[in-house]
């Protein structure tokens, strides 16, 4: 017959178990209480009371803690009682809504009341009575802490009438807003009309939650209908008020203004109007160039674009157009060749201008011209002191004189020759301002009279 080990492992067991608890009772240690006995409210429920417990490192948190649990369950007790009349999911909205106003009435240090204790700020004072103690575990002290608070039934009447007192104050609050058919003076009366109604549709639950955010989509579409109408808009200034409808608004806040290539040099407002003035010497012809004035309140923008033209004050002109040359005297005898140019150039501005200086490079090219490489760059022509005039915009045709050596023309029309390109800078400067620019081209078709 073979052995059981069975009773002997069950015997072990218990001893493992009972060894276990002992050393556990013996690392766990009270070193000191406020009364030699526990209460016997400490573990129980007794009608009109609240049993609050908290813990912590020190005396101190524990009663925080414990504090902490009256208010909760103060909080729990009143939401719970309030009458639900909608779905089960509005309830729990609702429920919350309620929990996030009892707590802070709750936290409230004093009260217009006076009778009832809850109601000036839960603390220690109230408590019909208290216990503590302090245990030591494994080394580590730790303070438990426990409340008895009276909490009768006409208390949490007294929570919930001042709860639906608030909901009422809230409700025609909303009516009012809602009706509201007066005129806004300022674009921040709108804006805490919205933070209002905000706040007024996260409280509610029911249909007064879909007024609350039809009110507020009608006062951002208010924003967004605010226009900046031009009282004075010159290169360099542009002044201006706020309009919504036939009605001029208010602000107190200034603008942001930017540029794409102006320089803000000052921005204020007075009321309605609003005065910005910039430096657009940096801004070129070329480009649209704009403000943007904008502004900021908190996730909404107000942002409106002030294009503006340069063209009247500053000068830009283009080289596209093929160049050609004609020969003016070419002497067998003589090693220079004198060469009159043609140009054409596009102003796109009206304002005139005078060109100083040209400098170009022709290229030449004898085969396989589909290679940029194969081109090859002949000496650099520079004519100086033209001094040619022009005024208004569009296309300008203008002619100069150069003197070449032969050596160089001969190569320009060479019978050799497949492509020829041409490259440079026209210099030119504004009559009006004395500004100076460059006009760059690249890669035109040239052609010769000889």
């Amino acid at each position: 017959m073979k052995p059981t080990y069975k009773p002997y492992f069950i015997k072990s067991a218990l001893a493992l178990i009972i060894s276990i608890c002992i050393s556990s009772c013996a690392n766990l240690k009270v070193i000191e209480k406020s009364t030699p006995k526990k209460p016997s409210w400490l573990y129980g429920i007794e009608k009109d009371y609240l049993i609050g417990e908290g813990t912590g490192s020190d005396y101190n948190e524990a009663k925080y803690n414990a504090l902490q649990m009256i208010k909760e369950k103060i909080v729990s007790s009143v939401a719970q009682n309030i009458t639900f009349e909608q779905k089960l999911e509005v309830n729990e909205t609702r429920y919350k809504r309620a929990i996030e106003f009892l707590e802070e009435y709750t936290a409230k240090t004093t009260s217009k009341t006076g009778n009832a204790a809850y109601l000036q700020g839960i603390s220690l004072s109230k408590a019909t009575d208290y216990y503590w103690e302090k245990q030591r575990e494994n080394r580590v002290e730790k303070v438990f802490y426990y409340i008895k608070y009276p909490f009768t039934e006409s208390d949490i009447q007294v929570l919930i009438e001042e709860w639906e007192v608030q909901e009422n104050l809230l409700s025609e609050r909303l009516d009012t807003l809602k009706y509201n058919k007066n005129g806004h003076e300022s674009i921040e009366s709108i804006i805490r009309e919205i933070d209002e109604l905000q706040y007024l549709s996260d409280f509610f639950v029911d249909q007064r939650k879909s007024v609350a955010e039809i009110s507020i989509n009608n006062l951002k579409n208010k924003l967004n209908a605010i226009q900046l109408i031009p009282t004075l808009d010159t290169l360099g200034a542009y002044n201006y008020i706020l309009r919504l409808g036939n009605d001029t608004i208010k602000t107190t806040q200034l603008p942001i203004v930017k540029s794409n290539c102006a320089k803000i040099t000052d921005i204020r407002a007075e009321n309605e109007l609003g005065f910005i003035t910039y430096s657009f010497t940096e801004c070129s012809v070329e480009d649209e160039n704009y403000l943007e004035i904008t502004y900021p309140y908190k996730e909404l923008k107000i942002v409106h674009s002030v294009p503006f033209d340069v063209s009247s004050k500053k000068i830009s002109i283009e080289n596209n157009s093929d160049v050609s040359f004609s020969s003016v005297k070419k002497n067998s005898f003589k090693k220079d060749h004198i060469v009159k140019c043609h140009f054409t150039i596009n102003s796109k501005s009206p304002v005139a201008f005078r060109i100083d200086k040209i400098e170009f490079v022709p290229q030449v090219c004898k085969g396989n011209c589909n290679r940029y490489y194969n081109y090859k760059s002949l000496p650099i022509v520079i004519i100086e002191n033209i001094n040619q005039e022009f005024l208004g915009k569009g296309n300008h045709s203008f002619e100069v004189i150069a003197i070449i050596p032969k050596s160089q023309t001969n190569k320009w029309s060479s019978s050799m020759v497949e492509s020829k390109k041409i490259s440079g800078k026209i210099y030119y400067s504004s009559k009006l301002t004395n500004e100076r620019k460059i006009c760059e081209f690249s890669d035109l078709e040239y052609n010769t009279g000889w």
